[in-house]
């Protein structure tokens, strides 16, 4: 699989699970690669972006705990070097 399929599953996933149209890139470690996933728009007192890992075998699965803060975390550094 290359990069668009691990999106397209990323993305299909959280629009199906909670409804979040942004999927951010967050990483690659051991054969799985992380997404941060949020809605656009959303208020500053809603819950915190989720953050999911999807494997070559297609397989998702959602974080919780401190890795879901790192993957949100990473997410949001990429994003903002790749804005300069």
């Amino acid at each position: 699989m290359d990069y668009n399929d691990y999106l397209k599953l990323a993305t299909d996933y959280s629009i199906k699970q909670w409804g979040f149209d942004i999927v951010r890139f967050a990483g690659e470690e051991e054969g799985w690669r992380y997404f941060s996933c949020t809605r656009d728009g959303r208020p500053h007192y809603s819950s915190l972006p989720m953050a999911i890992r999807v494997n070559k075998h297609g397989e998702i699965e959602t974080l919780e705990g401190d890795l879901r803060l790192r993957v949100n975390f990473m997410a949001y550094q990429l994003e903002s070097k790749s804005q300069y």
